[in-house]
């Protein structure tokens, strides 16, 4: 099956998501200050000759207006009209086209009402037309002009070649005096694309960066603190929302002039750009990387020696402004620049210049919480360039948006431990208390420790605590040295972490005061009892650790009416719609898959997802894609089935040391089951021996199941712990089918948006007063058939009850996902075995007892007992009478149309059978019942 990476449907249900504008208007903010009083440019002329700028300001008050221009020649008219106190943003806020925002400073905007202030948590880039705008200012080998500079654009990326665009001169270039010597030539240059869907602006700003570094055309500059400096043909740091493009022309000083350089339009000025065409592929990723690793090894030496000049410079005034010694000072610039590592007395400007260390912000979290500051490392007057993030779940960091994007750990300054002969209790003890403080470890599962990356949580061995240790404590020990006079003084001796202190903390299971830690999140969740998990950081209640690099995560809707829910199903199902899903039933397991993606970390246990198909390429594969990256946040990793229980407990295994929240088994041959995976199903806990040792480690298991296959079958056992959706495209070729969108680029990129409509959903079902709806509480999956199938079977309902009107219009039917197990066991294998021999055997029989060497007599002379019993045990065209008869136990007391083998007990030695059938026995499960067996 094929997708273009095209511009998907979008929903407005999406929160905080800025609405739709008029069809094909491209949509933008123009921001108007009135303190400062000019946001553009001053260009002087310096005592030297050259040009003086003075950068623009950034608006602290005035108004936003989102404004919307049709093709690229009313957008050059809007731009070219532009005053000094005027300038753009290419994100809206979610007001109404030509309407007046006020802006105040974020921490104004609660005290003033209808105000916003100019940040991420007011602005995002339109879904549907927008501006990609490009920044050119320079390039290592010679001035460009715009002609050159488009053309090796299109070389990097030959889809631009049809692109329209819209050049104009950069607000500082084409600059002379009035005598006409040129100061500054008309080189740096803005490109603005019109696109057709805006909110994939940054994702297809990165792939544009790795295809000009996969052409040739990225360096590295060596930045004043010594810092490798990224750069390529466009600046990578300008796709944010909020940002301002100073448009408007500059002010000149005396003896100045900037002659007008008229605009000029590349290609239709009405047709919009479908970012998609960008292409993104892990080969270019790889050659960019590889270039970018040489060119950063070429330029290590310039950078280390700047590095020092840079260190050697600015201690002695760090030294004096944090009454700290200058060796100190030293240190802490050094681990900022080398390593980005931001220490307690390394100082940050703030807003309006003000100065604060990164241990008075650290002290201060709600204070200090998403407030801007200048670039650490090259600091100048735009102090909203970095964002401080002290809430995300994890270690606290600074971003900055300045050269590309960096990231800063925020840390306090190190502890100081001493180590020597007879002090391992002292010293584990003095290590545990620091990591305790620090809480960036937790107890995990019975014996285990994890640190939390990337959201994830992985255990951690002796070897890595050691490292760990070294990074966050100064070790030393007290040494006697003997002066010149004979007589010996004490002296520190620096000292490396020990080995035996990580061994003595990992062995302290139970006593060592971590955190507990159940799963981690990246999203919002709700925990067990339904109520809402939506802030960043430890749950103590559940042991859940929302981590979240977001500044502003999503907040799910508290009481959100049926309409809501309803609004949300629609939202969530989108990515879906093309899925040629079969009936109510599979629609049923298919959102049973998006709400455990959601929810999975707060269950104990929860079903796997199964998808099946008659045919290669229907799409199955790319829906389990969906609802991994929908749990994960990103691409889930695809396995091929084990073969053996052994095998698939061992990966089972890995796949919860590796901290991954999805097991997407894919192409699944053989009926799907074993001891091991069923177990993993219906267990919140997974235990396995450690590869190499001798120690067993018991892991929390939140992780989501899913398989696909061609006409996927299970063994009876898993029948009812993995839930099937069957795909049918009814096509005899399938995978010729085209996509309008790719559903798994969908999801990923609006993927809060999409879990928050799916928790909408439950919360909703909750608002309601919890209904029963589908009977039985299905066994072992007590919890989510609370938090997921009584809210679906809800939700059915509401969806039934307006099905055929143009509310219900883009909303799918809906059923029980437990009717899945039902059908399973009906196709299940030894179902079907079990079937035809009680049916051949109650022929033969009725309800009188035989042995299984009497009933293998009587299938001489009756071929379909015959036929039945070969089926099971046939071996060399005769019935193995041993095989025949352990199956024949396995299966005893289980139910097949109302009919049972029964165990009599022996009699002269042997072993006697009946099938009984009776009317107060229970069939097999029906679909309305299927939940209490």
């Amino acid at each position: 099956m094929a997708t273009k990476k095209a511009s998907a449907p979008r929903s407005d249900a999406a929160k905080n998501t800025p609405s739709a504008p008029p069809a094909g208007a491209l949509q933008f903010t123009v921001f108007t200050a009135t303190v400062p009083d000019r946001l553009t440019k001053v260009l002087t002329l310096a005592p030297d000759g050259t040009l003086h700028k003075e950068s623009a300001a950034n608006t602290m008050r005035g108004s936003a207006v989102r404004t919307v221009a049709h093709g690229l020649a009313e957008l050059a008219d809007i731009l070219e009209a532009l005053d000094p106190a005027q300038a753009t943003s290419w994100g809206v806020c979610d007001a109404a086209a030509g309407a007046a925002v006020p802006i105040v400073p974020e921490r104004e905007v609660a005290e003033t009402p209808g105000a916003i202030s100019r940040t991420r948590r007011h602005f995002a880039y339109p879904v549907g037309p927008g501006v990609l705008m490009l920044d050119h200012d320079g390039a290592p080998d010679g001035e460009l002009s715009a002609d050159v500079f488009r053309q090796r654009l299109i070389e990097a990326c030959p889809a631009l070649a049809d692109a329209p665009m819209l050049w104009r001169p950069s607000c500082s270039a084409g600059v002379c005096t009035a005598d006409g010597r040129e100061l500054s030539a008309l080189t740096r240059h803005r490109l603005y694309i019109p696109v057709r869907d805006a909110s994939r602006i940054p994702e297809a700003g990165r792939a544009l960066v790795q295809l000009l570094w996969a052409a040739g055309h990225g360096w590295f500059d060596v930045g004043r603190a010594g810092q490798a400096l990224e750069r390529t043909l466009i600046d990578a740091s300008v796709w944010q929302p909020e940002r301002l493009d100073f448009c408007a022309p500059p002010l000149l000083g005396k003896s100045l002039q900037r002659p007008h350089a008229a605009p000029r339009i590349f290609g239709d000025p009405l047709a919009l750009f479908d970012l998609a065409l960008i292409p993104h592929d892990a080969d270019t990723h790889k050659q960019a990387q590889a270039l970018k690793k040489a060119a950063r090894q070429q330029l290590a030496g310039q950078c280390a020696a700047q590095r020092e000049r840079w260190v050697a410079t600015n201690a002695p005034a760090l030294a004096k402004r944090r009454g700290i010694p200058v060796d100190k000072a030293r240190d802490v610039l050094q681990r900022a620049s080398a390593q980005r590592v931001l220490m307690g007395d390394f100082v940050l400007m703030a807003e309006q210049g003000k100065p604060v260390s990164v241990g008075e912000i650290l002290d201060r979290p709600e204070r200090w919480h998403n407030a801007q500051f200048a670039d650490p490392l090259d600091p100048d007057s735009d102090t909203r360039v970095a964002v401080v993030n002290l809430k995300s779940g994890q270690r606290p960091y600074l971003f900055t948006h300045r050269h590309g994007g960096m990231r800063f750990e925020l840390l306090r300054q190190s502890a100081r431990i001493q180590v020597g002969r007879g002090m391992r209790v002292a010293t584990t003890d003095a290590v545990l208390a620091v990591l305790q403080e620090r809480g960036e470890l937790f107890d995990y599962g019975e014996g285990a420790v994890a640190y939390v990356s990337d959201g994830k949580a992985r255990p951690v061995t002796p070897d890595w605590l050691t490292d760990h240790m070294g990074r966050v404590c100064e070790f030393y020990s007290m040494r006697h040295r003997r002066k010149a006079d004979g007589e010996e003084a004490p002296e520190e001796g620096p000292e490396d972490a020990p080995l035996s202190v990580a061994r003595a903390i990992l062995a302290k299971h139970g006593e060592r005061g971590f955190k507990k830690l159940v799963a981690v999140v990246t999203a919002p969740t709700l925990r067990i009892d339904g109520s809402i998990l939506d802030r960043p950081g430890h749950d103590e209640n559940s042991g859940l650790l929302f981590y979240c690099e977001h500044p502003n995560p999503p907040r799910v809707p508290v009481k959100p009416t049926v309409q809501d829910a309803l609004a949300a199903l629609k939202f969530l199902w989108a990515p879906l719609a093309l899925f040629p899903l079969v009936d109510a039933v599979a629609n049923g397991v298919a959102l049973h898959g998006l709400l455990s993606a959601a929810l999975r970390a707060s269950l104990p246990t929860a079903p796997g997802v199964g998808f099946d198909a008659p045919a290669a390429g229907s799409g199955k594969t790319l829906l389990a894609r969906c609802i991994g990256i929908l749990a994960m946040g990103s691409e889930p990793s695809i396995l091929p089935p084990a073969d053996t229980d052994e095998e698939t407990r061992k990966r089972l295994f890995a796949v919860l040391r590796e901290g991954q929240r999805v097991v997407l088994w894919d192409n699944v041959r053989e009926p799907l089951g074993s001891a091991s995976l069923d177990a993993f199903l219906t267990a919140p806990t997974f235990a396995d021996r450690v590869l190499g040792s001798s120690e067993t480690i018991t892991l929390p298991n939140r992780a989501l199941f899913i398989a696909t296959g061609n006409n996927l079958r299970m063994t009876s056992d898993t029948c009812r712990r993995v839930l099937t959706a069957r795909i049918d495209a009814q096509s005899e070729t399938p995978y010729t089918r085209d996509f309008s969108f790719d559903p798994a680029q969908m999801v990923q990129t609006d993927r809060l948006a999409y879990v928050v409509a799916a928790l909408t959903i439950v919360r909703a079902y909750i608002t309601a007063g919890r209904p029963k709806m589908a009977k039985g509480r299905t066994a072992s999956f007590e919890h989510w058939d609370d938090l997921v199938r009584q809210p679906i079977c809800w939700l059915a309902q509401q969806v039934a009850a307006i099905a055929g009107t143009v509310e219900g219009s883009g909303l799918p039917t809906l059923a029980d996902p437990m009717e899945a197990a039902a059908r399973a066991f009906e196709q299940d294998p030894e179902t079907t075995k079990l079937r035809a021999l009680v049916e051949a055997w109650f022929a033969a029989f009725g309800p009188d007892q035989t042995t299984v060497g009497g009933a293998i007599r009587r299938s001489d002379t009756d071929a379909l007992l015959a036929m039945a019993m070969d089926d099971i045990a046939g071996q060399a065209g005769k019935i193995n009478s041993r095989m025949l008869g352990r199956w024949i136990e396995r299966m005893q007391g289980r139910i097949v149309d109302g009919k049972r083998f029964v165990r009599i007990g022996h009699r002269a030695g042997l072993l006697h059978w009946a099938v009984h059938q009776s009317a107060a026995l229970r069939p097999m499960p029906a679909a309305d019942d299927v939940a209490t067996f």
